[in-house]
């Protein structure tokens, strides 16, 4: 440890308190302040300067190597300390007004090394100024066209601010318009310039930005362009302007497109014109003046072009007159051609052009000649002519042939030709590839009629149909031949017998075309009468009751319990029958019943009781005399077995009406055994649809 006996210093700066000092951007600002000695002793006082801004400083006193300065101070002595401060440039709105870094100055005593400070503010003025940071680029512009272009504006000073947009008009050489001051808006030669998004009276904070635009519309002409200023400042530093200059010119472009219909130029006939519709479409950026020119026309072709010029806006369509082609005499047919037109702008420049296909049409024409008609001894007329294929294609044909009456007839097809197979007497055929100017013989015949009772006259029509117009125009060639009545002619009656094989095959072809119906006949038949009897044999065994329904007549059916008698020690076990009480009894007899009238008046009922009982009585004792022959029955005959058809038609959950129980030990041999505690039950009604249609 160190121990340093010194004596106390005591410095005082002049002012104790922080200072604030207004200063200007890029300024030097110097700064002197006195400092007082009060100790009793001489000091040497070394001085620090620090700030955390980074701005620039310096001393106008005494300072060493390390940037410090110092001063000798005698007791109670004043001294001042000078220094000096560069102001930067306000940038993008910083430092704010009314604000900057801080300073602080301090004095080491040389005595003691105690430390002594004082402190000041640097706060900066306001600044007005604003900058233009992007132009965009200059524009073309269709003729009659509007267009925008965009400048970003920013308000650089250190205080809110408002901005004064303008602009200025400039020829050529970049001088001022005369007679056009600066404004938000004018017109200048056709040309309209106007300023959208300045919003002078909207304040902009510090570095605030804002986008402007600057719209121009250029007059309806096809060369041209037009210079303008852009001038800003901020209010209160008119001095402080900026500018930025812009350009806008007309470009004028021009493009079509020309399309077409057509109708009939792909088949097109000598003398018959076809029409062609031309469309323009206005491609371009202004409008166009179109007409036609016509390129090319093929040999075998010629064509006609209106003689007009259309006046067509932007994006427009607009028609033509007809454009009409024919094609030239001596065309042969299908030749092809094609029929070029261009579409030229008011330059006379070419802008687009078409070619439209056309054909010729075969054209038929054939010519009849040389006809020959000619009646034989066996009463048939022959028929022969020539055609010639004066058309102007290679042609074919349809050759048909008609008559008024009913007999035979044909035609004599010539080498080539193509007609029905297996046809004896073929009235019709087609001949293919018949060349220009040939001459071909058509020949037919046809027997005139012989069993008329009068005198008449047969028409023959023989028809040529061409194949490329099977619709259209047919050639007809109409020959007559006169025939004589059976009264007005003179026969020879010959007595050839019966023809029995004609008569056969007469026979055979009527069977072979009513085979189909006689079949029919007998099938539908069979049905039918296979419907009858089942519909007989229905009815028949609807009315007959499911316990009624036996094969022979009913004395007989004692005959199917027939069997071997029962040996001494076989034992015959009936069931007992279900037991019903007189109440269920009274039940289903009303149920078939129906429902009864009430008597007039009760009856006494030890009455009623009494009748009951006798009925009663009366009924078990013809019951018991029923049961008592059967038993006999049983006895001598056997038991008897159960018929498959009962079996089929009693329900297992009814038994018939009559029981029979019989102890085993107390049975002997023809003897006849009373059944005990016999009751009778009716059997259940099975109701049936009866059905009354025939079954096909």
């Amino acid at each position: 440890m160190n121990v340093t006996v010194a004596p106390y210093s005591n410095l005082k700066f002049g002012s104790e308190n922080l200072t604030t000092l207004t200063v200007d951007e890029l300024v030097r600002t110097g700064v002197a302040v006195n400092i007082t000695n009060n100790a009793s002793l001489p000091d040497n006082v070394t001085f620090d300067l620090y700030s955390p801004s980074g701005w620039n400083w310096g001393w106008t006193i005494d300072s060493n190597q390390e940037g410090n300065a110092y001063l000798d101070l005698d007791p109670d002595s004043l001294a001042y300390v000078y220094f000096w401060v560069d102001i930067p440039a306000v940038e993008n709105g910083m430092p704010l007004a009314g604000t900057g870094p801080r300073f602080t100055l301090t004095a080491i005593s040389g005595l003691d090394k105690a430390m002594t400070s004082w402190s000041f503010d640097l706060h900066m003025n306001d600044k007005r100024n604003v900058s233009i940071d992007g132009v965009g680029e200059d524009i073309e512009l269709a003729p009659g066209e509007d267009g925008r272009m965009l400048v970003s504006v920013r308000n650089v000073g250190n205080t809110p601010n408002r901005l004064n947009i303008t602009l200025q008009g400039l020829d050529e050489q970049g001088e001022n318009l005369l007679g056009y001051a600066t404004s938000d808006r004018f017109n200048y030669s056709g040309w309209t310039v106007a300023l959208f998004g300045g919003l002078e009276d909207v304040i902009l904070q510090p570095n605030e930005s804002r986008t402007v635009e600057i719209g121009i519309q250029s007059p309806n002409i096809f060369t041209g362009e037009l210079n303008v200023e852009l001038q800003v400042f901020a209010n209160g530093a008119q001095e402080l302007t900026k500018t930025t200059r812009v350009k806008a010119s007309i470009n004028r472009t021009v493009g079509a497109t020309l399309s077409f219909t057509q109708e009939g130029c792909s088949m097109l006939l000598i003398g018959e014109p076809c029409s062609s519709t031309l469309t323009v479409e206005n491609g371009g950026n202004s409008y166009n003046t179109f007409s036609l020119r016509l390129n090319d026309v093929s040999d075998e072709f010629n064509a006609s072009l209106p003689q007009e010029s259309l006046l067509v806006q932007v994006g427009q369509q607009k028609t033509f007159s007809d454009v009409f082609i024919n094609v030239t005499e001596g065309t042969l047919a299908f030749t092809q051609g094609e029929v070029i037109v261009e579409l030229l702008g008011d330059g006379l420049t070419v802008l687009d052009s078409v070619s439209m296909p056309v054909k010729a049409a075969p054209v038929v024409k054939w010519s009849l000649g040389n006809v020959i008609e000619d009646i034989n001894s066996k009463n048939r007329l022959s028929i022969s002519f020539e055609v010639c294929n004066n058309g102007n294609a290679i042609d074919g044909f349809v050759v048909q042939l008609q008559s008024s009456h009913s007999v035979p007839m044909g035609l004599i097809p010539p080498e080539g030709a193509v007609y029905e197979d297996d046809t004896e007497y073929p009235r019709s055929y087609q001949l293919n590839g018949v060349p220009l100017e040939s001459n071909l013989t058509i020949r037919a015949w046809i027997d005139l009629p012989k069993d008329q009772t009068t005198n008449g006259t047969v028409f023959i029509n023989t028809t040529i149909t061409s194949i490329f117009a099977p619709e259209g125009q047919m050639f007809v060639h109409t020959s007559e031949g006169d025939y004589i009545g059976t009264p007005w002619r003179v026969l020879e009656e010959n007595d050839e017998g019966t023809d029995w094989g004609q008569i056969a095959a007469t026979s055979w072809a009527y069977t072979k075309a009513w085979s189909g119906v006689i079949f029919a006949i007998i099938f539908s038949g069979l049905i039918i009468y296979k419907a009858l009897t089942d519909r007989q044999r229905r009815l028949e065994n609807d009315a007959i009751l499911p316990y009624q329904q036996v094969e022979s007549d009913a004395s007989d059916w004692i005959q199917k319990f027939e069997t071997a008698p029962a040996s001494p020690t076989e034992q015959v076990v009936v069931a007992r029958a279900p037991e019903v009480t007189k109440e269920s009894f009274e039940s289903v007899f009303r149920q078939q019943a129906g429902t009864t009238t009430p008597a007039a008046a009760p009856v006494d009922e030890k009455l009623r009781e009494a009748a009951s009982l006798v009925l009663d009585a009366r009924t078990t004792q013809v019951r018991l005399e029923k049961a008592d022959e059967l038993l006999g029955d049983i006895q001598v005959k056997g038991v008897a077995q159960p018929h498959p058809l009962n079996q089929k038609l009693e329900p297992q959950d009814h038994s018939s009406a009559l029981t029979v129980r019989q102890d085993p030990n107390n049975v002997m041999p023809n003897t006849p055994v009373k059944p005990a505690d016999v009751t009778h039950v009716p059997l259940p009604v099975v109701s049936q649809e009866h059905d009354d249609d025939l079954e096909f």
